[in-house]
């Protein structure tokens, strides 16, 4: 059976708005609301204008209105969105119109909701688990004051594709699915655009750029060609291993 929430939007979410739980409350509903917003315009005029000015339509329309609402939903609860977030946000809702374009959404909205709730639920809790292991608190509560395992590593962006990857997964397992049809290199290009891995001192300027951007791109792309020969668990298939395995490239290449 194919999903009916949409797995790159929701990937690409959690990858950037996991780090607490506040994020991820907020993340969560923005993302479920840009799918929602994306089928029904797609609904509303796929009758009445070309297919190519459907298409548009939609994905214009939906990143504009899903870069729009995070930034007031985000600054009305004290999250700041920086230049870069934002055009992130955008991508999120280009994301999410692809899905209600070529996906399988069919207007089914009690499925969209349903299937897009169990996926926000585990995104809030390794939200939770992210902020408490970074500093102790949940919800901006002090829980815990010190502890050795607290760590500011766990608010970067390797730890953000792990989330994703898990999230992905569990939710798939839940609901007996797999992320098949997914294109990950859409959400990967502009997560490695907007946060590199790694930083060349030596070259600087657009030639640090070009390298480092080049390098993760082509190691995920290896990657990506070795697992399809890889045996995982039938709900790690697809999309959750391929943001599991961009955690680790993180991790390798930040040590450089």
């Amino acid at each position: 059976m194919k999903l009916k929430y949409p797995a790159e939007a929701f990937a690409l979410g959690i990858v950037l708005f996991s780090r607490n739980m506040k994020e991820a409350f907020a993340g969560g509903i923005l993302v479920l609301l840009a799918v929602v917003f994306a089928e029904f315009l797609k609904n509303l005029f796929e009758n009445w204008i070309p297919v190519w000015s459907l298409r548009l339509c939609v994905l214009i329309g939906t990143g504009a209105v899903t870069a729009s609402a995070f930034l007031l939903g985000f600054t009305a609860l004290g999250i700041t969105v920086d230049n870069g977030t934002w055009l992130m946000t955008a991508v999120i809702g280009l994301l999410a119109g692809k899905t209600a374009l070529f996906g399988n959404l069919e207007a089914d909205y009690g499925n969209i909701f349903y299937e897009s709730g169990i996926l926000w639920g585990f995104w809030i809790l390794l939200g939770i688990l992210r902020e408490f292991l970074t500093q102790g608190t949940v919800f901006g509560n002090l829980l815990l004051e010190e502890a050795p395992f607290f760590s500011q590593s766990f608010q970067g962006t390797a730890f953000g594709f792990l989330s994703a990857g898990l999230a992905l997964a569990f939710a798939n397992g839940i609901l007996k699915k797999k992320s098949s049809g997914t294109q990950s290199l859409l959400l990967v290009i502009p997560v490695i655009l907007f946060a590199r891995p790694f930083e060349m001192v030596t070259f600087g300027g657009i030639i640090a750029f070009i390298w480092t951007v080049g390098v993760s791109v082509l190691l995920y792309i290896s990657v990506q060609k070795i697992l399809r020969f890889s045996n995982p668990g039938p709900y790690f298939r697809g999309l959750p291993l391929e943001m599991l395995s961009m955690s680790f490239i993180y991790l390798i290449l930040s040590i450089y």
